[in-house]
């Protein structure tokens, strides 16, 4: 029986992170060349699609050290909360953001933020909901913590990739498992859909011929 282990995303430095937010899918798409690759672009799509400007608050769902946050504080000037289940990612956070315009926080310390009120002018999530244990809990989050209208922004595998443990001749087993659950119709169930599509081969390397999607969608 597989055991939900998301202690594989707590990663002893930065370049183990970087690691395991961007897996090496080989053939061009290490992890440094989708880094270089693929930020940029994922800031053009978001910027595309979603109103940024430095009175904005956005929600990283899933922020892991930082990645796009850092990224779209450039760009945006916004103020960015980052979520992340990871305690190690989240001080990572921290450091690799470095800008007081971001705070990194829990699930459970957001919803204590939501609960005295505040709500997010928009949200993202990359690469994050294909991994979450209880996808439809995530989502109702973060349809609780945005503002009416606020925009989502979702990159996601068409499946899932569970972190897990299996006991296997006595010895625990990785494995990143799928439970057939869809996340885009959760999705398309909680939220009205503003736009979607396929990310660019030649900038998400690899990602696109084997199915993600990104979907704007709104409350």
């Amino acid at each position: 029986m597989a055991v939900y282990y998301p202690q594989v995303f707590d990663t002893a430095d930065e370049a183990a992170a970087r690691a395991i937010i961007l897996t090496d899918e080989g053939e061009g798409a290490d992890t440094a060349t989708r880094w270089e690759r693929e930020t940029p672009y994922l800031v053009e799509l978001v910027r595309g699609h979603v109103r940024l400007g430095p009175e904005s608050l956005l929600l990283d769902y899933g922020c892991g050290i930082g990645r796009m946050a850092k990224a779209l504080i450039a760009a945006t000037g916004c103020r960015v909360v980052g979520v992340d289940i990871s305690a190690r990612m989240r001080a990572m956070a921290a450091e690799h953001v470095a800008d007081d315009r971001f705070l990194a926080v829990s699930p459970a310390q957001l919803d204590g933020m939501v609960q005295h009120g505040l709500r997010a002018d928009a949200a993202l999530a990359v690469w994050v909901l294909q991994h979450c244990l209880a996808p439809a809990e995530d989502i109702d989050r973060l349809g609780r913590a945005l503002a009416p209208q606020g925009r989502l922004f979702v990159l996601n595998m068409p499946g899932r990739a569970v972190p897990a443990v299996q006991e296997e001749a006595g010895a625990a087993r990785f494995m990143w498992a799928a439970d057939g659950i869809d996340v885009a119709a959760l999705l398309r169930g909680r939220f009205a859909v503003d736009a979607a599509g396929v990310p660019d081969m030649s900038r998400v390397p690899r990602m696109s011929s084997i199915g993600a999607y990104w979907m704007v969608l709104r409350g």
